[in-house]
């Protein structure tokens, strides 16, 4: 039986051999390039309900592999029971109708696992196995089914099995690269999983074509059962001095000048540096090879070396009173420090996704946990999620290597924090200014915060940071605010006074050519290197 196949008895002359084998050749492709297109599309799925760490990208990377496992162990079996293009068409169908349904109960999905399953690590994989494993399976039936179909003779079996996952394999490059490339950045999540779908279907109803065209109606009838398998299948109180440990800093300080120490954690590649007094925090790759990321005075820690941190607190001036504050982004603990000392009776729940940044700063940086200043492992978005505390401010810090992640730029986010803001609160967000991204953050925020005033932290036209406070109320009026920061000022003697930072305040936004970012559509990759000249003075 090996040597007798659709393609050589029951053509009937409609089909050529040559015709066929190309129409299975590239539909392998367009199936491997739906399948890596689909595991891209799978982190921005998951990201906003369980970040964007390892732990996620694991999830989606071992839910492909077992769904494509198992269907290349299912696609031979069906194979070896028939050769008839009808049953892959159906299958492929079915797979590219799930993606067309999904964006309309994907969700519904991960937000019934984000309540019911508490551990990250398992939400992850649960979420990836309820939204991927199903039609990455049915895709994966394609090749074997696809050998089985161009197979004329067991000596061409070698190369009718290379050219056919060679093929789909080329697809999965293609899928990948211009995913993340070209269509995300272009078009959003549902979008793309609707023209994946969209293109499946079309490979679907092609294969059924050619089998009306060639083939006989008892090899359907034989195997509608494994159809339905299939898809059975499928289903599855501290004071302020407590906050610092003197005799680490004291330790550190006697270190020699350079680098200290290099870590690989579980979400970054950490150096931290030391140069006279002062200790670094960075994260290095061979686009930004100085890109430093938190900055102390081991003999002073009021003092702030980095402008923005100078400028975040502030958002003070805003809330009618603030006892409890949620900071979103560790780093060296420059900013969660200087408000604990300054405010000693304020309540400071600090989220970091990366628990080596956590122990980096209590081992290096002399970070001390108290019972007012708490330490918090998680993602930020994860952690507003699943708790459902207010704060007076929030204020949001979430650098990694490449920037903020995507999930913590868009406007569910922000909706989100809003619902974590006691009456009066008030948002702080830390922004690369002079990019796209930058003017998109603002725009988003300004979609769900009335008021968006900028605190811009350049003092020379080329330096990009500025602060973003977003407020759920009308603006302030200046002179109240300024009141308000006199107040403070002198109540609590900020080495940075606030007055003179509220004297910085830009109220007019310069945000043409920006775009709203959310779950759905958030380039913030591209964005972020998009250069864009701000006016100093709108």
């Amino acid at each position: 039986m090996d040597s007798v196949t659709p393609t050589s008895i029951e053509m009937g002359g409609k089909v050529s051999p040559v015709v066929f084998r190309a129409a299975i050749y590239l539909v392998a492709f367009i199936t491997g390039a739906i399948v890596m297109s689909f595991e891209m599309l799978g982190s921005r799925y998951l990201n906003p309900y369980f970040g964007n760490g390892i732990y996620t990208w694991a999830a989606l990377i071992s839910t492909v592999l077992a769904a494509l496992t198992a269907g290349y162990f299912l696609g031979g079996v069906i194979a070896d029971r028939t050769v008839s293009a009808a049953v892959l068409g159906a299958i492929v169908g079915v797979a590219s109708v799930y993606l067309l349904a999904l964006p309309s109960f994907a969700d519904a999905i991960l937000r019934f696992v984000l309540d019911n399953v508490d551990n990250v690590r398992l939400g992850s994989l649960c979420s990836a196995l309820a939204i991927m494993f199903l039609p990455v399976m049915l895709l994966g039936v394609y090749s074997p089914f696809a050998v089985r179909l161009v197979l004329r003779a067991t000596r061409r079996s070698g190369t009718v099995s290379g050219t056919v996952y060679g093929v789909s394999t080329a697809g999965s490059i293609a899928g990948t690269l211009g995913t993340t490339f070209f269509l995300i950045p272009a078009i959003g999540t549902h979008a793309i999983t609707l023209w994946l779908g969209a293109v499946g279907a079309g490979c679907g109803l092609s294969l059924l074509t050619f089998d009306r065209m060639h083939l006989a109606r008892k090899g359907v009838r034989s195997t509608a059962g494994l159809v339905l398998a299939v898809l059975l299948l499928g289903i599855s109180r501290a004071c302020a001095d407590d906050l610092i440990d003197e005799n680490v800093r004291a330790q550190m300080l006697k270190h020699s000048d350079g680098r200290v120490v290099h870590l690989e954690t579980e979400y970054n590649d950490l150096f931290i540096d030391k140069q006279g007094s002062f200790l670094s925090l960075s994260s290095r790759y061979k686009g930004r090879p100085d890109y430093i990321n938190s900055l102390v005075d081991l003999k002073d820690p009021d003092n702030m070396p980095v402008p923005y941190n100078r400028i975040m607190p502030v958002a003070l001036a805003y809330p009618r009173d603030t006892k409890r504050i949620l900071m979103i982004g560790l780093g060296a603990g420059s900013i969660s420090t200087y408000l604990g000392r300054a405010m000693p009776e304020a309540q400071i729940d600090v989220v970091e996704l990366d628990p080596g940044v956590i122990a980096a700063g209590k081992k290096y940086f002399g970070l001390r946990e108290t019972d007012k200043v708490r330490f918090i492992e998680s993602d930020g978005r994860v952690y507003l999620n699943r708790h459902k505390d207010a704060y007076d401010l929030i204020l949001l810090d979430a650098f990694r290597e490449l920037g903020v992640p995507f999930h913590m730029l868009t406007r569910e986010f922000y909706t989100l924090v809003k619902e974590h803001l006691a009456p009066g609160g008030v948002v702080a967000s830390n922004v690369v200014a002079n990019t796209k991204l930058y003017l998109s953050t603002l725009v988003t925020l300004h979609t769900v915060f009335p008021t968006v005033d900028v605190y811009p932290a350049w003092s020379e036209p080329n330096e990009t940071q500025a602060i973003a406070v977003a407020v759920p109320a009308s603006r302030p009026a200046a002179e109240s605010l300024m009141q308000r920061a006199r107040v403070l000022q002198g109540e609590y003697r900020f080495r940075y006074p606030l007055p003179v930072l509220v004297g910085r305040r830009v109220t007019e936004l310069y945000t043409e050519g920006a775009d709203v970012l959310t779950d759905d559509f958030a380039p913030a990759d591209l964005y972020r290197v998009t250069p864009i000249r701000v006016p100093k003075d709108p």
